[in-house]
Formats: C-alpha cells, sequence, structure tokens
C-alpha cells in the first residue's frame, strides 16, 4: 500500500515504515506528527485512486525525525578569456520524515512499533556522529587499537627505511 503525496512543492511516494527528505518544515518540532491532506493517488495491492486534483478523505501521518541539510551544491559561473570565474556553495535544508500511517475511506495502514523505534535510532546515532564534528587522526587510532589490546598497523615510513638500510 502507498500513496503520492504533494509537500513543498515536490511529489513523494510514501509508504508505511519509509523515510522521505522533504523541503524544510520550519515550524516542525522532532518528534511531532504531521498530516499531510493533499494525497494525489492511492493504491492498494488491488485498485488505484487518482485525486482530481486531491483525493478528499485520504491523509497520510508522518512523524518528524530530523532537520538537516543536504550536501553542498557547488555553483560555477566562468566566462573565459576575461578573468571571470565565480564559486559558490549551496546546502538545500530538508526535513526526514518518518510515514507512520497512510488512510483511504476504510483502509488504514499503520507503521509496526519496532520500525518506528529503529529509524529513531538510526537518527540518534547519526546526530552522535555529527556532533563529533571531526574525523579521527591516525595518532588517535593507533592509540584506541593500544587501549584496546590490538597491535596497530606498520607504518610505511619504517618499512621503507629499512629497505633504503639495506640497500645502501
Amino acid at each position: 500500500m502507498y500513496s503520492i503525496v504533494e509537500t513543498g512543492g515536490f511529489q513523494y511516494r510514501a509508504e508505511v515504515g519509509k523515510t522521505i527528505k522533504v523541503p524544510c518544515v520550519a515550524d516542525a518540532a522532532v518528534g511531532s506528527i504531521l498530516e499531510l491532506k493533499s494525497v494525489l493517488l492511492f493504491a492498494d495491492g488491488e485498485s488505484i485512486s487518482v485525486g482530481t486534483p486531491v483525493l478528499e478523505t485520504a491523509s497520510v501521518k508522518v512523524e518528524v525525525l530530523s532537520h538537516d541539510k543536504a550536501d553542498k551544491v557547488l555553483i560555477v559561473k566562468k566566462k573565459r578569456r576575461t578573468r571571470y570565474e565565480r564559486r559558490r556553495g549551496h546546502r538545500q535544508g530538508y526535513t526526514e520524515v518518518l510515514v507512520t500511517e497512510i488512510k483511504y475511506g476504510k483502509s488504514l495502514a499503520k507503521v509496526e512499533p519496532q520500525v518506528a523505534v529503529r529509524q529513531r535510532a538510526r537518527i540518534a546515532s547519526l546526530a552522535k556522529l555529527k556532533e563529533q564534528g571531526k574525523p579521527i587522526t591516525r595518532k588517535e587510532k593507533i592509540a584506541a587499537d593500544i587501549a584496546a589490546g590490538k597491535e596497530p598497523h606498520p607504518v610505511r615510513k619504517k618499512k621503507f627505511l629499512k629497505k633504503a638500510a639495506k640497500e645502501g
């Protein structure tokens, strides 16, 4: 069972238990439930209902998981032979939502609680990684390996020096 919903000027395929990245919904707090009324199409395995333009009795409930920014898109302007070149970056904001319920007439599909918990845990772990900010350095990685009792990998530089000593 799925439906096509419109939000933020874009259309998305909503399936129960799946996450969707929609344009930023500023007034929605993380954990809040939103109801999307602009359902354009509803399909359960047997029949398809298409709205003109929307289905009046259909709705999709989503839970806001997180607000974030997408990857950077570079915009380059260049005019040849005039020494003109401009580079600019842009990161579009988005809201990640979990589809929790699809309803049309008497048909109703709800997400399993286990799926919702798993998606919330995924978002929480990604947030922790983001808080760390910087990647771990080689020195910190070696120190962590020694603390864990693992033998660190040999450094290439020493290997090179040994070869140079044998030759010379």
